[in-house]
């Protein structure tokens, strides 16, 4: 069986749609959509069933699917044992973030995969979506994370982790005291804004341009480059401000009440950005085959609405 249609499989089954996958995959839809036939066709059942939004798994699809996760698994982990008997990871590992993965996801991450390389020697750049899809493309980073997909050419996306994108509030801000707040209610409140490449403010915009809507005019209190500055600033009352979920924590509770918009889910994808065409350096190619066998077994046995928010790794 090729475990190629098997990993194809497994992208629709994760997202639910052929369109999802084939943009993580870097294919087109009709290319997905053959490979999954293919697998049909070699199994003698259907795999999926049509819907209006999308696609569902049919009762042999979630047997095939549980297949698929545990020999993709297994054939990684072999792979591995094979390598590490004749080669040893090593070199640069060079890493360009936005701020949210940046602060919150990638420094645990190379961490991690230092632990098991210690011949790896990680640097970790940290800019706005905007500015790690540029570097990227000019070749001065080997891998980049961002939180907004930038339209282009020759670059790969592969979604790592889910997000939400929440409405951080001062505990004596009006908003404190509920737990949504109506789009039309925010014209004229002051925000703490991120810079214009942001991509936690990017993915606001395009989810509410999805609905045909847009921001209300607001006052812009403060510009500032880093999600903590826009937690600090919300919590001395300088304003409101959109932040990632995943800058949320114990330091925060307390010190600012965070809010969803009324009606309108603000989650988005976090994604690992490499280029299309040439290789990358051993200790690269080896961190992305790491985070992508790390995100399989973090998001093997549940569904796409289960996944849990943030990086959905073991």
């Amino acid at each position: 069986m090729d475990l190629g249609l098997l990993a194809t499989f497994l992208a629709v089954a994760r997202h639910r749609s052929l369109t999802q996958a084939a943009r993580e995959l870097g294919l087109t839809q009709p290319g997905v959509s053959r490979r999954v036939h293919r697998l049909e066709q070699e199994l003698g059942v259907a795999l999926l069933e049509r819907r209006g939004d999308g696609v569902a798994l049919s009762r042999a699809g979630r047997e095939v699917r549980s297949y698929a996760e545990n020999a993709l698994e297994r054939y990684s982990r072999l792979r591995d044992r094979l390598r590490q008997g004749f080669q040893v990871v090593a070199g640069p590992l060079r890493i360009c973030a936005s701020t949210t993965p940046g602060e919150f996801l990638v420094p645990d991450l190379v961490n991690r995969f230092a632990a098991e390389h210690p011949r790896v020697l990680p640097e970790v750049f940290t800019t706005d979506s905007v500015q790690v899809v540029e570097e990227m493309r000019e070749r001065r980073w080997d891998i980049g994370f961002v939180g907004a997909r930038i339209p282009g050419r020759g670059l790969r996306y592969e979604v790592v982790a889910e997000d939400e994108v929440v409405l951080a509030v001062p505990p004596s801000h009006p908003f404190a005291l509920r737990r949504e707040v109506a789009l039309e209610e925010l014209e004229g409140e002051p925000f703490l804004l991120r810079e214009g490449g942001s991509g936690t403010l990017r993915s606001v915009q395009a989810i509410l341009a999805g609905r045909g809507l847009g921001l209300p005019r607001y006052r812009m209190a403060m510009g500032v480059n880093s999600t903590r500055a826009v937690l600090s600033g919300v919590e001395r009352g300088y304003g409101i401000g959109w932040v990632s979920s995943l800058a949320l924590g114990p330091l925060w509770e307390g010190r600012v009440v965070t809010l969803h918009l009324q009606g309108i889910p603000l989650r988005r994808s976090i994604y690992m950005v490499t280029v299309r065409h040439g290789a990358l350096p051993d200790a690269a190619t080896a961190f992305a085959q790491w985070v992508r066998r790390e995100i399989r077994r973090g998001v093997s046995g549940q569904t796409e609405d289960q996944l849990p928010r943030g990086f959905p790794l073991a």
